[in-house]
């Protein structure tokens, strides 16, 4: 049974042009079709944003709201900001006083430059499709969703040379399956795919378009984005007393068809909570409905009325998991309101799934809106990223030496990586004739087992999240793993929050790379900047501070010497620091891992001044290569993820040169069992709106 395609020469052959059956271009015209609104023409060639701004009744009423929201945003900021990669070191383009200080370092708010939108320059590439035949649970009246997934990216000639990445902006175009008449029997069989990893990528695509992605099953529902809008430095945190490892704020926004165009629409489970604190009548139903609807909360199976909700959401990072910018029922109801509707709902005496307490139906809430979910045990604001691609522009080969350094070994979020089990599950059992378990566990769970009434998970590892207290009931509960000697500790404290998930620490006997070795205490500024931002209560959460860190370790902390473990600062761009050591000679060619095993920890690449260089202008793996370091991280894999706000990086071909000794044999060892390394989010700049050519 199949519940995701992301297989990189499969996505090639649905989508390599404009005329491919799922190019971005192709749905844009199916669905004009459908509404009969005006058809463009189209040139030949990859799906370009310029191509998508001819679709004016859709796609560029999109990109004006954004172009309109970006500019709201840079005002409501109140601070120095940059379009621009090349103008972020130049104290002449500051737009404030402290701005021209702080340009000499590079130190400005980077902003997503919105002339991508309509740009040649800008490709959307296909990332993958995600059957969402559970989604039905929300909509009786249909057999849940299909999914297409694309990315923008680019691939730009300059000065005889090609930049090609994708960028941290995903549209995800939402289609309904009609109801087949047999209670969804019939569509569940379609995806038992045969040969999906073995078969000719040509050969399976057309079973696909044949079967579970035939349009004519298929009703267009909406638009999503999610993409990366502002960027805050590592080293302007510092400057700036915040003390975070960098920020990130993203722009969520879904867009459906009303009048014949595209218009924002409202997100599901995302409280409008400037329209809910205004006014006393709207606090009420928002009251009244959860007190009326405990048992779909718990289940996680509701839909809070579309009045109450907003249509527009922001989410941040760092640290987003414990931050209120993310939990945005905290304020449109609180913690003494909602211990009053559970404790008034009996709740205790009903053998609850989720919600046990206030604060247990405070964190279901929060983590099904849109920010408080992309912020749970996801990367980088997404949960779903899709494979690097070397077949969107002119040259092949030159592509994927330009994004050498620059590439996922993992395509998703650990929430994905769990939720691919039981939407298998339940898609099996709807092509069985049975009744699926339609519960909803915490975006942070680990896998689980779904044979029986509750999930049955799998213990935790190092460093992923866990449930610190009481707060959730028994069944949507897990723990660490304990034979790793492992214990749930705090590392992320927020008095302001409703509640907050801790990690899974190792015992100091057992630290090794990669872990994380310092403790942060944040001090949280929405509530108090809530009411002033026009776009979204949390626009200036980027306020937020880190008032305390300590170490976890007793480790040493200044310059690395010996091969003794280092607790590397935050100050750098490591989210509560990072275990780590200089690599030994045998450590550094790979040779040490041996075929069929996963190692722990990896001599993998660190950065320095190639990394430095990077950010004064774009991503060049040559400079980048001649410049990075190497270090002991921790490894990642298919079944092995990186904690909070780091990414599964793949291991650059760059390391078998003669400078970092590495064969080839081993090189292809780690790519055979998709072995990478964890390391910060924005080290990676498919991950970071900047470091790119400026669109032409």
């Amino acid at each position: 049974m199949t519940t995701l395609i992301s297989q990189g020469p499969l996505l090639a052959v649905l989508d390599h042009d404009n005329s491919s059956a799922l190019s971005l271009v192709t749905l844009f015209r199916k669905i004009h079709a459908a509404q009969k609104l005006p058809q463009p023409a189209v040139a030949d060639g990859p799906t370009r944003a310029s191509d998508l701004s001819q679709f004016s009744g859709t796609y560029a009423q999109f990109a004006a709201v954004m172009s309109a929201d970006i500019t709201r945003i840079t005002a409501g900021l109140g601070i120095d900001w940059e379009k621009e990669i090349l103008k972020t070191y130049d104290p002449k383009s500051a737009k404030t006083d402290a701005g021209k200080t702080l340009r000499l370092n590079g130190n400005v708010a980077r902003v997503f430059n919105e002339r991508w939108l309509g740009s040649s320059d800008g490709l959307f590439l296909l990332s993958g499709v995600v059957n969402r035949m559970d989604r039905r649970d929300f909509n009786s009246a249909h057999c849940g969703e299909l999914r297409f997934i694309y990315r923008l990216g680019y691939e730009v000639r300059m000065n005889g040379k090609t930049y090609a990445s994708r960028m941290p902006f995903t549209v995800n175009m939402v289609f309904s399956y009609a109801d087949d008449g047999r209670n969804c029997q019939n569509v569940a069989s379609l995806w038992r795919v045969a040969g999906i990893d073995t078969d000719d990528p040509a050969v399976v695509a057309q079973r696909l378009l044949q079967g579970p992605l035939d349009f004519s099953r298929l009703i267009f529902k909406q638009m999503e984005i999610n993409a990366q809008v502002v960027r805050f430095p590592s080293d302007l945190e510092n400057m700036e007393n915040r003390k975070f490892a960098g920020q990130a704020i993203y722009w969520m926004r879904i867009f459906a068809l009303r009048d014949g165009k595209f218009q924002p629409t409202r997100l599901e489970n995302t409280p409008d909570v400037q329209a809910i604190l205004k006014d006393p009548a709207k606090q009420k139903q928002l009251q009244d409905y959860l007190a009326g609807h405990i048992a779909e909360i718990d289940n996680g199976t509701f839909r809070i009325p579309e009045s109450l909700e907003a249509d527009i959401a922001l989410s941040f990072s760092t640290a987003g998991s414990a931050r209120m910018a993310n939990r945005p029922f905290d304020l449109a109801i609180g913690s003494e309101q909602a211990a009053r509707i559970v404790a008034a709902a009996g709740v205790p005496g009903r053998s609850p799934k989720f919600v046990q307490s206030g604060a247990g139906l405070l964190e279901r809430l929060n983590t099904s809106s849109c920010m408080g979910c992309h912020q749970s045990s996801s990367t980088a604001g997404f949960h779903f990223l899709g494979v690097d691609r070397f077949d969107f522009g002119r040259d092949a080969d030159a592509i994927r030496n330009a994004l050498d350094g620059n590439e996922l070994q993992l395509p998703f979020s650990p929430h994905v990586y769990a939720e691919l089990v039981r939407r298998k599950d339940y898609v099996e059992r709807v092509s069985l004739g049975q009744a699926p378990n339609s519960f909803r566990p915490h975006p942070s769970a680990p896998p689980a087992a779904w044979e029986s009434g509750n999930p049955a998970y799998v213990v935790a590892g190092d460093n992923m999240p866990c449930p610190l207290n009481a707060d959730l009931a028994q069944a949507a509960k897990w723990s660490c793993n304990a034979t790793r000697n492992l214990t749930c500790q705090a590392l992320v404290t927020n008095a302001a929050t409703s509640s907050n998930l801790g990690q899974c620490v190792a015992a100091a006997q057992n630290v090794a790379a990669g872990l994380s070795c310092r403790s942060n205490v944040i001090e949280d500024s929405t509530a108090k900047t809530a009411a002033n931002n026009p776009l979204g209560f949390n626009l200036r959460a980027f306020s937020d501070r880190v008032s305390k860190e300590e170490l976890v370790y007793k480790l040493s902390e200044g310059k690395l010497s010996g091969y003794g473990y280092n607790c590397r600062p935050t100050k750098i761009g490591v989210p509560l620091g990072r275990v780590t050591r200089p690599c030994k000679p045998e450590e550094a060619s790979l040779a040490v891992i041996r075929p069929g095993s996963v190692p722990e920890e990896i001599c993998a690449i660190v950065g320095g001044k190639g990394f430095e260089q990077m950010a004064k202008g774009y991503f060049d793996s040559g400079i980048f290569a001649a410049g990075v370091g190497r270090g002991l991280l921790n490894t990642c894999s298919p079944s092995r993820f990186c904690r909070e706000d780091y990414i599964c990086q793949q291991m650059p071909d760059f390391v078998s040169s003669v400078r970092f000794n590495v064969s080839a044999p081993a090189l292809n060892n780690l790519r055979s069992r998709k072995i990478g390394f964890c390391t910060p989010t924005y080290f990676v700049y498919q991950l970071r709106l900047d470091g790119h050519p400026n669109p032409r």
